[in-house]
């Protein structure tokens, strides 16, 4: 067997989690279009993955025994940080084309290296320059110049999410160094769940009365875009590395674009195409730089539920 075949198993493996995460906003374009309210979908989804994960984590590494830090820390980065920053993305499916929402959320890369420039937690180099420079031309040809046709209050909850996650990535960069991805992502969507159960839900109302289609739909936020996508990328990143694993990640948007136009019949002009690359290019930039202490952890420990 050659030793091509376990890098392209890897490929696909991410590629199959890239997918994933690409149709969670697409699918939420459909959950609400069936009446569906947010709180009611982020605990479904949260729950069953929470409950699904707590029992991988027990089969393959017992119950785990964290110091009251870090079990603080992981509750705090899902029942607050990843909790908002879902809320958030998926909200601004209802105002912005999902192609748009996840164009904007890809802006998180960047401001990860921006804030951990600034906080000193990395160096600056040319790379982060130039990745910041493309990223910002990025945004302003996605928006347009002219901001015509925009609705702000959608542009405002999807950049809202990317700099909310990237405030999780950098909280959770040291302690998610000090434990599994499996356990650290069972916690997180443990909290999460909590989160949506005990304020989500009497704050925002339940919404069970939803037709079958609307169920299959919230299903495959949770089974396809939550516990597949996370599997999938987690095992992925163990043969390639991290880095690798989130150059083929960035993916995502240009999923989501593809999948909107040929499902949702949704339509990007020419420069806001132009955008969306510069915008990824600006990631991958910050990625690759020199000694990335943090922006590595924007694909590899930050566990993915977008």
């Amino acid at each position: 067997m050659s030793a091509k075949q376990p890098i392209g198993f890897s490929v696909i493996l991410i590629l199959i989690s890239t997918l994933g995460f690409s149709v969670y906003p697409i699918m939420g374009k459909f959950v609400f279009a069936g009446g569906a309210g947010l709180s009611t979908v982020l605990f479904v989804r949260f729950t069953i993955a929470a409950l699904f994960f707590w029992t991988l984590t027990i089969w393959r590494e017992g119950f785990p025994r964290l110091p009251l830090k870090t079990w603080l820390t992981l509750w705090g980065m899902g029942g607050i940080g990843y909790s908002m920053m879902a809320g958030l993305y998926l909200t601004s499916v209802r105002y912005i084309p999902a192609s748009l929402a996840a164009l904007l959320l890809y802006a998180y890369p960047i401001i990860v290296t921006v804030i951990a420039i600034l906080s000193k937690q990395e160096k600056y180099s040319s790379h982060k320059l130039m990745g910041l420079i493309l990223s910002t031309l990025g945004l302003v040809s996605v928006l347009g110049v002219a901001l015509q046709g925009i609705n702000f209050f959608g542009v405002t909850l999807a950049l809202g999410s990317a700099f909310v996650y990237a405030i999780y990535i950098l909280v959770g960069n040291k302690v998610l160094q000090t434990t599994t991805s499996l356990v650290s992502t069972t916690v997180i969507s443990t909290s999460a769940a909590l989160t949506y159960g005990v304020i989500g839900l009497p704050l925002g109302g339940v919404t069970w009365n939803l037709s079958w289609g609307t169920w299959m739909w919230i299903g495959g936020i949770t089974l396809f875009s939550t516990i597949i996508a996370m599997l999938t990328f987690f095992q992925g990143m163990k043969r390639i590395g991290a880095t690798s694993a989130s150059i083929i990640s960035t993916m995502e948007p240009v999923m989501t674009v593809g999948l909107a136009v040929i499902l949702l019949d949704e339509h990007l002009t020419l420069l806001q195409v132009f955008g969306g690359i510069f915008v990824v290019l600006g990631g991958i930039l910050a990625v690759l730089s020199p000694s990335p202490k943090v922006t590595i952890e924007v694909r590899s420990a930050q566990n993915n539920f977008q």
